[in-house]
């Protein structure tokens, strides 16, 4: 039995070739782009239906549809219209000038296959009930609105459980099983023309945070508008999807270069980096995203997929709110760490982790007030691991609960210990994780039972947070610090003036002492900015009742600038580098001159 054959008019190639490899299988395809090579066609071969698009340069496809049906010979043949439009004032132009449907542009495979099965199946239906007789018409015309409903009514169906199956009912974009669809789809095309596409994984950067603070509800609202606004950074023949939580995913083709990917994700950041307003609510978000490409990056999905995650992911441990393309060494690097990952469990479990300390000068007693304790790993094959990389490792997972709640363990007993000895004087700073503010790890509790078990007087213990735990500004961390406050530990923000924190955080957190970053203390010169910064800074906490401790002093000439400013401590090299529990108790019992 001879195939129908389905003539197609549409002057962009890409949704030609997309419509051919939907339909080839099942019908004789003829492509045309232009309206006399159409006529040509309709002319000289038998046509069963045809796929026409609205608009074309130099065509109207509503007033090719016209011309059509006005020709007796050409009138039976079924038209489709394609197009972006899906106003009802358009799809009534449509059918005023004989189309039987509407195809909306980007186009789903399972509607057209459905759709033009269904036209060409009530054109046969009709060509036949012209073939009986009168009675015989009557009474097929009678069946033919009731399949005609049925089909219909089936069709809606369809359409619906299609919809609810391939589309995020929250941001109505594609879901992770379009998604994959079109991806394939994607891949299968640039292989077959050796062509290339670019694969965007887009994670929300504070999204937890807006959900945490302001509630689902408003988070629904939030990825609502994220989706729009990713929508209008993107052509028509991207796709776009929600693969669930706040990960969105695109899909680039037809780029002349992998590099112009960028382009679209400068676009997005741009987008998303504008304030959203919800519900009188003022939000500040950003993204990361990951890049890769066909075929540079891997040449299977499974691997795409893996390196545009990786490459976000190094992202999201850099600055956030940007864009990197997939690297091999990311891939090497992605190994190192899940090695560490793995052996940091067994480390911690075999007692292998230690605790080294650093000594914080009281600036008007010129001694020593305080020690920070500093976590210390030796690998047995990668050697001293970097203190950062295994706080790191260790947020990625829950093991920075477990982590954080042995090095809180550890530097109370040790401050015991020093305090059994005579050091009476000593306290403690201990650096903590914003994820140990979470409700899981409940560290007022954990601190309480420690400073009983141990017999740590009030305000000998100085917990370390950063400004962007300030910034996430959630109740339950505010209730979590003003309960710290109440069994007496002291608040310290580190690393002060590289983040965002204003005054009004200060003032709205039980905050005791800032300190100032390293950087801007190592870098020092007068006349720089920096100088100008620290008299800042101090001024501020003065003004404040905060007490300011400058590290990174390196040198005597700092000293004399922090002195002058009347810093209240000083913390680094020129005193002491972090050492072992033993070497502390030595400076201690040592006078410093300086």
């Amino acid at each position: 039995m001879p195939k129908d054959t389905i003539l197609i008019l549409d002057d962009e190639r890409f949704f030609c070739n997309l419509l051919q490899s939907i339909l080839e299988n099942k019908y004789h395809i003829i492509i045309t782009n232009n309206k006399k090579d159409a006529i040509d066609a309709l002319n000289s071969h038998r046509v069963d239906l045809m796929l026409l698009d609205i608009i074309m340069p130099k065509t109207d496809g509503y007033q090719v549809c016209k011309e059509i049906k006005q020709t007796e010979q050409l009138s039976h043949i079924p038209i489709i219209f394609l197009t972006v439009k899906n106003e009802v004032e358009d799809e009534l132009k449509g059918f005023n000038v004989g189309a039987v449907d509407y195809i909306t542009k980007p186009i789903s495979p399972p509607i057209v296959s459905a759709r033009v099965a269904t036209h060409l199946a009530l054109a046969k239906a009709t060509k036949e009930l012209q073939q009986h007789t009168v009675k015989l018409e009557q009474m097929v015309s009678q069946r033919t609105v009731e399949l005609t409903r049925e089909i219909a009514e089936k069709q809606k169906v369809y359409e619906k459980l299609h919809y609810l199956a391939n589309y995020d009912q929250l941001t109505l974009l594609p879901n992770r099983n379009l998604f994959n669809e079109r991806l394939a789809y994607a891949y299968k095309l640039a292989k077959r023309n050796k062509s290339s596409f670019s694969l965007l994984i887009i994670d929300l950067d504070r999204f937890k945070v807006v959900n945490d603070s302001l509630g689902h509800h408003i988070g629904d609202l939030l990825l609502e508008q994220v989706g729009q606004r990713l929508s209008n950074c993107l052509r028509g023949v991207d796709t776009i999807a929600r693969l669930g939580g706040d990960e969105f995913t695109v899909t680039l083709t037809e780029l002349h270069e992998k590099q112009d990917a960028s382009i679209v994700a400068n676009k997005i950041i741009s987008e998303i980096s504008q304030a959203f307003e919800i519900h009188g609510q003022i939000i500040h978000i950003g993204c990361s995203i990951g890049i890769t490409s066909f075929p540079d990056d891997g040449d299977n999905l499974a691997d795409m997929l893996k390196n545009a995650d990786m490459a976000m992911y190094e992202v999201k441990r850099g600055h956030k709110n940007d864009y990197a393309f997939f690297s091999p060494e990311m891939n090497t690097h992605a190994n190192y760490r899940m090695e560490l990952e793995k052996d940091l469990y067994l480390a911690l479990a075999a007692n292998e982790l230690y605790l080294h300390y650093q000594p914080i000068i009281d600036l008007p007693n010129r001694k020593i007030c305080t020690v920070e304790a500093l976590l210390r790993w030796k690998h047995p094959k990668h050697g001293q691991v970097a203190p950062d990389k295994i706080i790191s490792i260790a947020e990625e997972s829950d093991l920075i609960l477990t982590l954080g709640e042995w090095i809180l363990e550890q530097s109370c007993k040790q401050l015991s210990l020093w305090h059994s000895q005579g050091h009476t004087d000593l306290r403690i700073a201990i650096n903590m994780s914003t994820r140990q503010f979470d409700s899981k790890f409940n560290s007022s509790t954990l601190l309480k039972n420690l400073i009983s078990k141990y017999n740590i007087p009030k305000n000998y213990i100085h917990l370390e947070i950063t400004e962007s735990l300030m910034l996430e500004d959630s109740k339950y961390i505010l209730d979590t610090l003003s309960e710290l406050k109440a069994i007496g530990v002291l608040l310290v923000v580190d690393d002060f003036g590289t983040g965002y924190s204003s005054l009004s955080y200060l003032r709205k957190f039980p905050i005791d002492i800032l300190k100032i970053d390293q950087s801007f203390v190592r870098n020092f010169n007068l006349g720089s900015g920096d100088d100008i910064l620290i008299k800042a800074i101090i001024a501020m906490g003065q003004s404040l009742n905060l007490a300011i401790i400058a590290e990174g002093v390196e040198n005597g000439e700092q000293l004399s600038f922090l002195s002058e400013q009347h810093c209240d401590q000083i913390q680094g090299y020129y005193f002491s580098k972090p050492v072992a529990a033993d070497e502390i108790s030595l400076l201690l019992n040592d006078t410093l001159n300086f």
